[in-house]
């Protein structure tokens, strides 16, 4: 079965303790749109939101055992992003906890580290140069000491 007109095939799902929070550091930190977002009227928790993130879709919902919706653990996306410094500052400054300055890595993206109040790690990561099959493997054997 096809997926629905503006959703790719696989859309990650995450279950935690605050969804309003995971989706105001995705609104604020990474440029969220919310799209919807469904309360239980009796709990107001949330049990469905889809966000789009450019191009892709995330649904976040509040832990609700009591209706089979269990937390999906601690969770890692990498995310492109225009200006990883910026990124990270900004995400920082929305008191993510900052893990990983932006680093250059052997397969040609630029990337930092940030941690939500979830536990979930979002790899801010920023295209700078391309880089071959070849190069990525003399890459890693300079890497691994080999």
């Amino acid at each position: 079965m096809a997926a629905p007109k503006g959703f790719a095939t696989l859309t990650p799902v995450l279950i935690v303790n605050s969804a309003a929070d995971t989706i105001e550091t995705c609104k604020n930190g990474f440029g969220a749109e919310v799209c919807g977002i469904v309360k239980n009227p009796k709990t107001g928790k949330i049990l469905h939101s889809c966000l789009k993130i450019g191009e892709s879709t995330l649904f976040v919902s509040d832990v609700a055992p009591e209706i089979g919706m269990h937390p999906t653990g601690r969770q890692e996306f990498y995310i492109y992003v225009d200006d990883v410094e910026q990124a990270f500052q900004k995400t920082c400054g929305l008191g993510l906890e900052g893990v990983q300055e932006p680093t250059e890595m052997f397969w040609g993206d630029r990337v930092a580290e940030v941690t939500d109040s979830a536990g979930n790690t979002w790899k801010l990561a920023q295209k700078i140069k391309d880089v071959t099959p070849e190069e990525i493997e003399a890459n890693v054997l300079k890497m691994v000491g080999g």
